[in-house]
């Protein structure tokens, strides 16, 4: 994968998410539950929607993983868009081993124009010719863009998608999303010594979220 896969190999995972906490991940209302706030309550995010979503993923390489892995659980047929496919090639075989649909593409070509309510869509963008947080989109799609938040184009591009899961930060990186997303230092301190937890960000709004893989997405992606 581009940027993290120096740093966070997929299969190498903190140690806290290591940990075999138990962890339960299910689908809800709102969509794709990711897990518990600092507060005890579920955080959801509604990935596939009638206008189509955008996100911005700034995670070590397990946890872009268990955000595709659950969103092939929910029914999604996966698109991912890399030069490389070495960083992907094992995420892929584990979706094709659970009945899901994943397509491995180097460009832009072939990608879904929309998904259904039934058959939703994920593009996920890892490539450096291409940019999802400006590419079209339809219904029930989602667009996912690999980047870092401390890269000098990250205000513009986190201020076209809807929100941003976030995994690992430095000091420009929490001042590029306190600038996009309007953020107050009370949602800026949440962002200190993640390890396996993530902060989803929005305008104005930021939770922060124990985000361990479940024992089976564990023994399935990482064992």
């Amino acid at each position: 994968m581009s940027q993290t896969s120096q740093r966070h190999p997929a299969w190498e995972l903190p140690a806290a998410a290591a940990s075999g906490k138990t962890a339960v991940v299910r689908t809800g209302p709102s969509g794709l539950v990711l897990g518990r706030s600092s507060r005890g309550g579920q955080v959801a995010i509604r990935l596939f929607r009638p206008q189509g979503t955008r996100i911005l993923l700034d995670l070590p390489d397990y946890a872009t993983w268990l955000v595709a892995f659950r969103a092939m659980c929910l029914g999604a047929h996966l698109s991912v868009i890399s030069e490389d496919h070495r960083g992907w090639r094992g995420l892929a075989g584990v979706i094709a081993e659970a009945g899901g649909t994943i397509d491995l593409l180097r460009r832009a070509e072939k990608l879904p124009s929309q998904g259904r309510p039934y058959r939703p869509s994920l593009v996920i963008d890892d490539a450096a010719s291409f940019d999802g947080t400006q590419a079209p989109m339809g219904a029930w799609q989602a667009m996912a863009t690999i980047t870092s938040t401390a890269a000098g184009s990250a205000v513009h591009a986190l201020r076209n998608c809807d929100l941003a899961l976030v995994g690992q930060t430095s000091g420009k990186s929490v001042d590029n999303l306190k600038r996009a997303y309007v953020l107050s230092s009370q949602h800026t301190a949440l962002f200190d010594d993640l390890e396996s937890a993530v902060v989803l960000a929005m305008p104005r709004r930021a939770v922060r979220i124990d985000f361990p893989p479940t024992p089976t997405e564990y023994k399935l992606l990482f064992s």
